[in-house]
């Protein structure tokens, strides 16, 4: 599985990049699932889309949505693009963060 964090290029979405691998790592339930977790500034993400399965916008890049969504469509993908809640993300709270991108994954696949 491959999430990919959309921001500015700035040290916070790398913090909460860090946190988040960490509680993949932590987890007896993800550790060994193979989950990728990086993060790309809004100019370079479109190269890095192939096997994504989730694209997640750093509240500070929420305007984009639409123009990322387009670009996952014309590739072809059929992955959710969710905007991080503002407070986890300033929280830097790995966990509800992943829930919901795995609650969005799920319900991606279902509908295929």
């Amino acid at each position: 599985m491959k999430i990919m964090l959309v921001c500015y290029g700035g040290l916070s979405t790398s913090i909460l990049v860090n946190n988040m691998r960490k509680v993949i790592q932590e987890s007896e339930k993800f550790r060994d699932k193979g989950i990728q977790i990086d993060a790309w500034g809004k100019e370079e993400y479109a190269q890095r889309l192939d096997g994504c399965d989730c694209v997640l916008l750093g509240p500070q890049v929420s305007m984009i949505k639409q123009d990322v969504e387009k670009v996952v469509a014309e590739k072809g993908l059929r992955i959710p693009v969710l905007v991080i809640n503002k407070e986890d993300y300033g929280m830097m709270a790995a966990v509800p963060i992943l829930a919901e991108t795995f609650k969005a994954i799920k319900a991606s696949r279902l509908s295929q």
